[in-house]
């Protein structure tokens, strides 16, 4: 009789088991499946080798003066500041507008917190600096950032625009992302 209840209770045990096993396979097979139709959506947050090679990919075209949306042609024409794309490792996708009387530069940060710093720059003076707040990394979050013309107007040297953020460690600039205005 005890040879009958132990078998009835290791084979109780084993079905519970296997049972418990087709569960998590199932799970498993489910949580793929969701992955599966995620990856696409999050390829441009996750996939830092593909940012890597995009970032190489638009340095290179930047030192040969085709950006996103130019054709390379027999007759370059250096394009302007409205045209280039500007970016470095926490800052992409960076353009210079004109609306009205003001610059507006728009792009996409992926920094600690969401905030980082912006300055205007007559040569070396300072003309103007600000901080701004986005969505803070891993994701990356879209910016606008709005000057009046009218601060560069009369500006002296080249006037540049500088996007950075500020060292936790000893307070200074890192990954200056640095755009003309103006030539001199």
């Amino acid at each position: 009789m005890k040879k009958i209840i132990c078998y009835i209770a290791i084979l109780s045990i084993a079905i519970f088991l296997a049972s418990c096993n087709q569960n998590d396979q199932t799970q498993k097979e489910d949580n793929e499946h969701v992955n599966e139709t995620e990856q696409p959506a999050e390829n441009n947050n996750n996939d830092t080798t593909n940012e890597e090679n995009n970032d190489e990919a638009t340095q290179e075209e930047e030192k040969n003066g085709v950006g996103e949306n130019e054709q390379s042609t027999e007759n370059d024409v250096t394009p302007t500041s409205e045209d280039k794309v500007y970016q470095n490792k926490i800052f992409k996708d960076v353009k210079v507008s004109e609306k009205d009387n003001q610059l507006v530069i728009t792009g996409k940060a992926q920094v600690f917190e969401g905030v980082f710093d912006y300055a205007v720059y007559d040569g070396e003076e300072k003309l103007l600096e600000k901080n701004y707040q986005t969505v803070g990394a891993p994701s990356w979050g879209d910016f606008e950032i709005q000057i009046e013309k009218n601060l560069i107007a009369n500006a002296k040297n080249e006037a540049r625009f500088e996007l950075f953020v500020y060292s936790a460690k000893d307070g200074s600039k890192e990954n200056v992302l640095p755009i003309p205005l103006t030539t001199k």
